[in-house]
């Protein structure tokens, strides 16, 4: 009996064995289970964490005079997850010597017209939704010092499907600056739109403040990848005057295949866009970006 007995007891033991080692094996040990983290399944839920959105240099100079000056806090919006910005190639590849050559106006073979709106400083998501409600994409020029703050932006008017086009990052009159100051200022709005979504550009579009341009601007702008985009018609609201009747009246008086349009982001926008638009398009025009108006894809 004891014999047998030993027996039982060293095959038992044998077996506690191999189970152990199975155990092992599988990653089953009272330590693994313990660095696992304590959530349902035992799956790892680690979220990425998003950078802090960039904010531009501070300016000590003062801003310039600006038709919309008040800059309200922006409309609380949850964050749009940015789409995949339209590719670099679908915008027009000019050449030097075209980047040299300012244009006001597109193509006019076919009943487009270019809706852009300047600067940012104020009812930037207002005057976004308005367009989205209309089902319009239009280019936004819009200038760094405008935007800070609420850089994010540039994500929402992406995802919008809108376009963005390079209006400097500081707003000053460039006529007078260097070669030098004048690329910087480009390259410091496009650093800022590539930090909020990565494979965004804004070449090769830019629109120097007031419209202002020489031999200087132009050659700079070229030289770094830009072509100057000014406008055919515009709403009038660069004057604080203008109310948004006359804006309607302006822009539809002007309108004509291949036009530019300028406005302004700002409340007077606002209410003057849906009669734009419904203007436009009531006379065979359709609002678009200056990317589709030149022939890209939008």
């Amino acid at each position: 009996m004891d014999a047998r007995l030993s027996r039982r007891r060293v095959l038992a033991l044998g077996s506690g064995l191999v189970v152990a080692g199975v155990a092992t094996a599988l990653g089953l040990t009272g330590a693994r289970r313990c660095n696992q983290n304590p959530t349902a399944g035992g799956a790892s839920t680690a979220t990425p964490q998003a950078g802090p959105t960039p904010t531009p240099s501070p300016i000590a100079t003062p801003a310039p005079t600006r038709p919309e000056t008040t800059s309200p806090t922006p409309t609380a919006m949850p964050t749009a997850v940015p789409a995949t910005p339209t590719p670099t190639t679908s915008r027009p590849q000019w050449t030097l010597e075209v980047l040299r050559q300012p244009v006001s106006s597109g193509p006019a073979d076919r009943p487009l017209v270019a809706l852009t709106i300047d600067d940012g400083w104020s009812s930037r998501d207002a005057v976004l939704s308005v367009l989205q409600n209309k089902d319009v994409h239009a280019t936004f020029f819009l200038t760094g010092r405008a935007l800070v703050g609420d850089s994010g932006f540039i994500a929402r008017a992406l995802a919008a499907g809108c376009e963005i086009g390079n209006h400097t990052m500081d707003h000053y009159t460039l006529t007078d600056k260097s070669k030098a100051y004048i690329q910087k200022d480009l390259q410091d709005f496009e650093d800022l739109v590539r930090s909020v979504v990565p494979l965004a550009t804004t070449k090769p579009y830019m629109r120097p403040s007031g419209g202002s341009l020489n031999a200087t601007v132009i050659d700079a702008a070229a030289d770094a990848g830009y072509r100057p985009i000014l406008w055919s018609v515009s709403a009038g609201d660069g004057s604080a005057t203008t109310t948004p009747d006359e804006m309607t009246q302006n822009v539809l008086g002007g309108a004509r295949p291949g036009a530019i349009i300028l406005l302004h982001f700002g409340p007077r926008a606002v209410v003057a866009l849906p009669g734009i638009i419904d203007g436009l398009r009531a006379r065979k025009l359709e609002p678009v970006t200056v990317t589709v108006l030149f022939g890209g894809a939008g």
